[in-house]
């Protein structure tokens, strides 16, 4: 394992403390990287009393970041896995105090539509239970029955549909900018730099270098800085892959209403097999109809260097199933689209820990597609877990990784 270890000299730009910025009560934290992971990290960092500093190379929620875009779904359904059911449900309840503090609406419970083939599904079946245990309701409706509810859906394919009513989508690229700017509101620093390398000294880092030669300097170190990890720790995160994931947004025909926000739910569509092949968000702010498939194209090597585009194939997986399943939608132009980037773990689970060899740096990424529900509960738990009031969560510990 190879660790950088040059001794950075202290810059004059080091240690600077704007007159706004909170002055630390539990000592100095830099946070590398301002999206769902980082930010809301800083934020609640912030609020135990550290002197945070947050730093992201183009800024929170940019289009280069797997936290960019224009929505995410938010949904606890999540099979057997307590955790995750957990962590979502808390996110929704910090969104829910934090836009009162933000002044805006970032979180929209519209539901979500689970399109279920078979009649019955392992994973559906604890979730459910999951639920009840909860006290919340996951509705298993009959497909027919389906379709009087949500007459633009063509389920005549299906067994049945799942209802989630406490599911729905985060606006993303507001949300991460909404994070940064009460960050900073409640006295935090952030700055748009880039960091080029960390040095260790005795087992601890004790400075980062930006590439404009500054050096900063902090009593911890987080990195969440998605898929640069692999560049940044190569030594811990050889299993990760980075992969492109397409997005596509349809012109929905004039008038119609119901496959807008207000009338449709955020929805899964689920294959022969039970597994989600399509997933997709219904106008939001008049935008276009958003449909995302499950296609997996690893780009680990090239993820910030090569051209965005879609491939026909993958345009025409989603037309197929959004024209069965939405038959308003067929033959409906595609009016936009982007890839957006997930760094995966193998076992699709997200990494928070120390550095196996540096006391003071920690890691957090691997959101492996469905980290940014979670951000604002992972972030509190990764902010509590620094400051020693939580244990570090095996699920997300890095050892399973470097076996």
């Amino acid at each position: 394992m190879t660790l950088m270890t040059k001794i950075i000299p202290h810059s004059s730009e080091a240690g600077i403390t704007p007159e706004k910025t909170r002055q630390s009560k539990n000592g100095k934290i830099i946070v590398v990287g301002a999206g769902a992971f980082g930010g809301w990290t800083a934020l609640h960092l912030l609020r135990k009393g550290y002197e945070v500093t947050l730093l992201d190379q183009f800024g929170p929620g940019n289009n280069q970041s797997s936290s960019g875009g224009e929505t995410r779904i938010i949904r606890a359904f999540y099979g057997s896995q307590q955790i995750y059911f957990d962590l979502t449900l808390r996110a929704i309840q910090l969104w829910k105090e934090n836009e009162l503090l933000m002044g805006q609406k970032i979180l929209h419970q519209n539901g979500l539509l689970v399109f279920v083939a078979n009649p019955k599904d392992e994973s559906i079946e604890a979730a459910i239970s999951m639920y009840k245990k909860a006290g919340l309701v996951l509705e298993k409706i009959r497909a027919d029955d389906a379709a009087k509810r949500w007459p633009q859906v063509n389920t005549s394919d299906l067994d049945h549909v799942m209802f989630d009513p406490v599911a729905g989508f985060l606006l993303a690229r507001k949300g991460c900018n909404a994070v940064q700017d009460l960050f900073v509101k409640e006295g935090g620093k952030f700055m748009q730099r880039q960091v080029k390398e960390y040095s260790v000294k005795s087992g601890k880092c004790n400075a980062v270098t930006l590439y404009d030669g500054t050096s900063l300097e902090a009593d911890d170190y987080v990195f969440a800085c998605g898929p640069w990890l692999v560049r940044l720790f190569p030594e811990i995160t050889s299993k990760l892959k980075v992969t492109r994931q397409p997005v596509f947004f349809f012109a929905s025909p004039p008038g119609e209403s119901d496959l807008m926000e207000n009338k449709l739910p955020v929805w899964f569509n689920m294959d022969a097999k039970g597994v989600v092949n399509l997933y997709g968000i219904p106008g939001n702010e008049y935008r276009g109809f958003k449909a995302a498939p499950e296609l997996t194209d690893v780009i680990t090597d090239k993820f910030d260097t090569y051209h965005r585009f879609w491939k026909p194939e993958e345009l025409k997986f989603t037309e197929d199933i959004v024209a069965n399943r939405f038959p308003k939608m067929a033959g409906r132009p595609l009016i936009e689209e982007r890839v957006c980037q997930y760094t995966e773990t193998p076992d699709n689970d997200f990494i928070f820990d120390r550095h196996p060899q540096v006391g003071n740096l920690w890691i957090l990424g691997g959101g492996s597609g469905h980290g940014y529900k979670m951000g604002a509960s992972l972030g509190e738990l990764a902010a509590a877990i620094i400051a020693g009031e939580k244990n570090i969560h095996p699920t997300f510990a890095l050892s399973r990784l470097l076996k």
